[in-house]
């Protein structure tokens, strides 16, 4: 896999859609260690701290997959993110639907996928990760954390890039061969709030609700009150 490792970018992400033509890879992985308008889902943004955390761009062309299938590249990343963290003895690890990973009940990485695709195939897909290493201070933001704030130490950020450049060698193999039950069962084992009682908002209405699981389409599956209901990321918010 080609790297690409540059000293600041806006996005990674955005980088990789401005110069996708140009590559001659069919894989390949961009790196900073300072991104300074890094996006999450909704628009949202990813505020790093320059030189302290990991933020990661991996391009999969060619790939020709269903677009039906499109959840399972979320399943897919978000567990090989686990594995990678759980090799570093961070504990307590749980999946936030639909694309935070949280460590002790805090988000310590986000997710960002953008596919293209034509006749309902997926040819090319972007992950964007974004990985809290060494910062400690978040400032307003409660619900965050680090790797070094958990573990208090310093990572060195150059290994741990190539810890996940190893992890996602295979990817696109992994991507067509997947077994996708397992997967998912594995993915729920992950999920946080599932079977218990969480506050969720869908039109500036605040509700209690139990996660049921996820269906095929990566929509969230509610208990709500013994109704089941299911949403897609546009239409809810999980508060906590």
């Amino acid at each position: 896999m080609k790297l690409i490792k540059l000293n600041a970018i806006d996005s990674t992400n955005e980088y990789i859609k401005k110069n996708r033509d140009f590559f001659s890879k069919k894989e390949l992985c961009v790196i900073t260690f300072n991104q300074t308008e890094g996006k999450g889902q909704r628009g949202n943004t990813w505020v790093s701290e320059p030189g302290s955390n990991l933020c990661i761009s991996l391009y999969f062309s060619d790939l020709n997959i269903n677009i039906k299938d499109l959840f399972n590249i979320n399943m897919l990343v978000s567990l090989n993110i686990i594995d990678i963290l759980d090799s570093l003895f961070i504990k307590n690890l749980k999946i936030k639907w639909p694309n935070d990973i949280l460590a002790e009940n805090k988000k310590i990485s986000g997710i960002l996928i953008e596919t293209f695709s034509k006749n309902k195939m997926i040819k090319d897909i972007i992950i964007g990760i974004g990985i809290n290493v060494n910062q400690i201070d978040f400032n307003d933001l409660m619900n965050a954390t680090s790797m070094s704030s958990i573990m208090n130490k310093k990572y060195d950020l150059n290994i741990l890039y190539k810890l996940f450049l190893e992890k996602f060698k295979s990817f696109s193999n992994e991507l067509k061969n997947i077994n996708s039950s397992e997967t998912k069962l594995n993915y729920l084992n992950y999920l946080f709030g599932k079977n218990s009682i969480n506050k969720f908002e869908v039109n500036n209405l605040v509700f209690d609700a139990k996660i049921s699981g996820v269906n095929k389409k990566g929509e969230l599956i509610l208990d709500i009150d013994g109704i089941i209901k299911e949403f897609n990321n546009q239409e809810i918010k999980l508060i906590y």
